[in-house]
C-alpha cells in the first residue's frame, strides 16, 4: 500500500470510530452525564498524580430535532458536546471543569463540506489529548490531523502543546507542525510527500510563538481555530 493509501485508510477509520457505541460511566460519576446525554468517548489515567484512576469524557446530547436528514438517509447531527473532566477521590469525583465549546457537533452549518470533526480523547503521563481531523468533501485538497495537549495547573486544564499533520490529497504534499507552549517555540517540517514516487527531503525551520501567556481548554474556540 503506497503513503497515501496508509493515509486514506487512516481517515476511513476515523469516521468509523466515529460511530462507536456509547460508553458507560462508573457508577459514582453519573451524577455529570444529564438526562437526555449519552457518552461518545471515555478515558481514564492519573491526571494529578495521586496514584488514583481521573476520568475525561465526552457527552453529546441527543435531541431528536437536532438532527435532520438527507433523502438518502444522511443524518446531519447538530447535538451539542461537552467535555468533562472528573478527578478521582476516595468516595468518587470531583469536577476539574465542563467545557461546552470545544469540540463541536459532528455537523454544524459554518462547516458543510467538512467530516465530523472530533477524532478522539486520550490521557499519557498525566496529560490530556484531544484530536480532530478536517477532512471536507469539497472546496480543498488539503486535509489535516491536529492535536491539543493539556495538563492540569491551579485547577485549570493549560494547553501545553500541540501537533498538526496537513496534507495535499491532490499533491501529495505533507506538512508537520509542533508547537511546545510551555517554551513558546514551533518546529515545522516541510518537504515530505505521501506518494511513493515523489521524493522526501524533510525541511526543518523554526518559530517564535508571538506569545507564552498561557492558555486554557475553557477558553479555547471550537478545535482550537479561531475562523
Amino acid at each position: 500500500m503506497t503513503r497515501f493509501g496508509l493515509i486514506l485508510f487512516a481517515l476511513i477509520a476515523t469516521s468509523v470510530r466515529a460511530a462507536e457505541a456509547p460508553h458507560v460511566l462508573p457508577a459514582a460519576a453519573k451524577a455529570y452525564l444529564p438526562a437526555g446525554w449519552k457518552v461518545i468517548k471515555l478515558v481514564k489515567g492519573d491526571l494529578n498524580a495521586d496514584g488514583m484512576a481521573d476520568l475525561v469524557f465526552v457527552r453529546e446530547e441527543t435531541d431528536p430535532k437536532k438532527i435532520t436528514k438527507r433523502d438518502d438517509g444522511y443524518e446531519f447531527n447538530g447535538n451539542p458536546r461537552t467535555v468533562v473532566v472528573l478527578l478521582a477521590e476516595k468516595e468518587g469525583y470531583r469536577k476539574v471543569g465542563e467545557y461546552p465549546k470545544f469540540i463541536p457537533p459532528a455537523y454544524t452549518f459554518e462547516f458543510d463540506n467538512y467530516l465530523d470533526r472530533f477524532k478522539e480523547i486520550g490521557i499519557a503521563k498525566g496529560v490530556i489529548t484531544i484530536e480532530f481531523d478536517w477532512f471536507a468533501t469539497a472546496g480543498t485538497w488539503w486535509t489535516s490531523q491536529e492535536s491539543f495537549k493539556f495538563r492540569i495547573e491551579a485547577g485549570k486544564l493549560r494547553l501545553i502543546g500541540m501537533e498538526e499533520s496537513n496534507f495535499a490529497r491532490n499533491q501529495g504534499e505533507i506538512t508537520l507542525k509542533s508547537t511546545n507552549h510551555l517554551t513558546g517555540k514551533r518546529k515545522i517540517t516541510t518537504g515530505m510527500s505521501a506518494f511513493d514516487h515523489m521524493p522526501n527531503r524533510p525541511k526543518i525551520s523554526w518559530e517564535d510563538l508571538e506569545s507564552r501567556k498561557p492558555i486554557y481548554l475553557e477558553d479555547l474556540p471550537p478545535c482550537g481555530h479561531k475562523d
